[in-house]
């Protein structure tokens, strides 16, 4: 029986060792090198929204291999050490290639860059000029500026690129930061002049806001007074990008599903890759708001995301030609996309005082597959129609971390120095950091900072929403119904994975108020959890549950209505004892729920 009890355990670790790397091999096919810290917050933060044909690509490419070899390794031996060697090996190949162990030395190495370096945009003296300017600023998906080079793409894959480069404001020498060749990375960078990392501490802010203690440029703007506006074609809780731009400075965020409300358009119908619509799309959604802003009067920023060159299923538009039968014609057809929309811009009244910005997001994530041995990649940058005058040279080490202080002295605000952040505006005669201390800035962005985690844990920044119950009795269900009652949450599993629950309640005259609802629990790290739940501050319940417990559960709550003032508010609080806030599992996934009172 023991000897059995081992076999089962050998093939066990043997199987999870064997998914491990065939996971990490198409990982790394599909997006090149990945890192751990990277997993995470992907893992954590959006998995649920990826493609199906990803996910099933992952299913089928790593669980039936890692199946087949582990029956076929207990055919040919019957000795477990062979087994358990064969699981070591796997395990230290896959913990070698995500960096995890620098991940966890740097974990606990302290930087003095931000000391040394970052400047707080809180503390910056803006002044901006009498007639404020527009800025579009508009995100190619992995567009590199080396597709114009014909040495390596075969032909000059940007011609409209390349002659808005050449006619209007475009720097080299640009640096991609490690580890941080992903899109919410690059759009931190950008708005931010900070790297996107997960903090070393984090507390209960974190998982309502994302990084509330960081102010980003599109606040600044929006404070003296301009309109803001976000546009892309996926889902916006993938990597948590639609908190981060809320967070930071824009009042309208649409994704794909904001545009089938709004606009009215399938996203299913007029989808492009597995991530979401086609940027035909975007495009022409981009021209209808951007008319509409202009007509406003009020100063704007206007931004988007194109998708179509996302990997790994990268989309041809119907109205590109096929020349090359590869990623070039997608890559061709951006281009020309692109170039369309910038001649459309200007022809519009509001261009002559309209800056425009065009930035890839990052360069391909990974090796490019046109250029595998090339080095030194740069992203697509040009600066159209600024206030600032060209600059004596084009040619500097900078990072996207520099782009924000640029940005806004393209659009003729005035900052001390140039200096925003951790970025030095490309416009100014001071150097870069990434020109003050060169290869070293990786290793210290990777290194822990009490300012940076100060990002993450800044106290007192959690607002209830106490949306409106509708009647008394009333049963709430379904995801998009039960999202506005609660404060942060994340959709999987047709429930929504919250911590708090927030309700301006009708007029009652009851002494209980009682809280009926169904909820599942994920990921129980202990033999049982205890979950507490709190009624405006005070406890009312707490609950015990074990690891084979029956889910959906069940639960129904008495609240003296004594906590509830004056102005009907509840705040319900779900804490638990066993994982707390993490990446993977955020209190509880509630299916329905209804209040009444007695």
């Amino acid at each position: 029986m023991k000897q059995k009890l081992a076999d089962v355990l050998s093939i066990t670790i043997l199987f999870f060792s064997l998914a491990a790397l065939f996971a990490l091999i198409r990982t790394n096919l599909i997006w090149g090198d990945v890192y751990f810290e990277q997993i995470l917050i992907n893992v954590g933060h959006g998995l649920i929204n990826v493609g199906q044909n990803i996910v099933y690509g992952y299913l089928l490419w790593t669980l039936l291999p890692a199946l087949a070899i582990c029956i076929i390794m207990a055919v040919l031996t019957n000795k477990n050490r062979y087994l358990l060697i064969t699981s070591v090996l796997c395990l230290i190949y896959v913990v070698y290639k995500i960096q995890l162990v620098p991940f966890l030395i740097y974990r606990h190495t302290p930087t003095a860059l931000y000391e040394q370096e970052y400047v707080f945009p809180q503390d910056i003296a803006y002044s901006f000029p009498e007639n404020k300017r527009n800025l579009i600023v508009l995100y190619m998906e992995s567009m590199e500026k080396d597709y114009a080079n014909p040495k390596l793409a075969g032909e000059n894959l940007l011609p409209n690129l390349s002659k808005l480069a050449a006619e209007n404001i475009s720097f080299d020498g640009y640096h991609q930061l490690q580890n941080q060749d992903y899109s919410i990375a690059g759009m931190t960078t950008y708005f931010c002049s900070v790297p996107f990392k997960l903090a070393s501490e984090t507390n209960y802010t974190t998982y309502h806001n994302f990084m509330p203690g960081l102010l980003c440029y599109p606040e600044i703007l929006k404070q003296h007074g301009y309109r803001t506006y976000f546009l892309k074609g996926t889902s916006l809780e993938f990597a948590r990008t639609g908190m981060f731009l809320q967070t930071h400075g824009f009042e309208d965020v649409i994704g794909k599903t904001e545009i089938h409300k709004l606009y009215g358009v399938d996203w299913q119908q007029f989808q492009g890759t597995s991530w979401g619509l086609r940027d035909s799309v975007l495009y022409d959604l981009a021209k209808q708001r951007l008319t509409e802003l202009a007509a406003s009067g009020q100063p704007f920023l206007f931004s988007f995301l194109t998708l179509d060159t996302h990997g790994p299923d990268i989309y041809l538009d119907q109205q590109c030609l096929k020349r090359f039968n590869d990623s070039r014609d997608v890559i061709a057809c951006a281009d020309k996309m692109m170039g369309e929309f910038i001649e459309w811009i200007k022809q519009q009244d509001f261009y002559e005082n309209t800056t425009i910005v065009i930035l890839g997001d990052h360069v391909k994530t990974g090796k490019n597959d046109l250029y595998p041995q090339h080095k030194n990649r740069e992203i697509v940058n040009i600066i159209i129609n600024p206030l600032v005058k060209k600059t004596k040279t084009n040619t500097r080490k900078w990072t996207s971390f520099d782009m924000a202080p640029t940005i806004l002295q393209a659009i003729g605000i005035e900052i001390p120095d140039g200096k925003f952040g951790l970025g030095r505006s490309l416009f100014s005669p001071y150097p870069t950091i990434r020109e003050e201390i060169n290869n070293n800035l990786d290793i210290e962005l990777m290194k822990t900072s009490k300012i940076y985690d100060s990002f993450s844990t800044i106290e007192n920044t959690f607002e209830p929403l106490y949306h409106p119950y509708p009647a008394w009795g009333e049963l709430i269900s379904g995801a998009e119904n039960i999202r506005p009652y609660a404060s942060f949450a994340e959709v999987a599993m047709d429930c929504i994975w919250l911590d708090t629950m927030s309700f301006t309640l009708p007029e009652f005259d009851g002494d209980h108020i009682t809280f009926d609802f169904w909820f599942k629990i994920l990921f129980m790290i202990n033999k049982q959890r205890e979950f507490k739940v709190y009624a405006n501050g005070q406890e009312i319940a707490a609950w015990n549950f074990e690891n084979d417990i029956v889910q959906p559960i069940h639960k129904t709550l008495s609240i003296p209505a004594k906590l509830i003032k004056d102005d009907h508010k509840l705040l319900l609080e779900f804490r638990n004892d066993g994982a707390g806030y993490t990446l993977v599992s955020i209190g509880q996934g509630v299916l329905k729920f209804s209040l009444s009172q007695d």
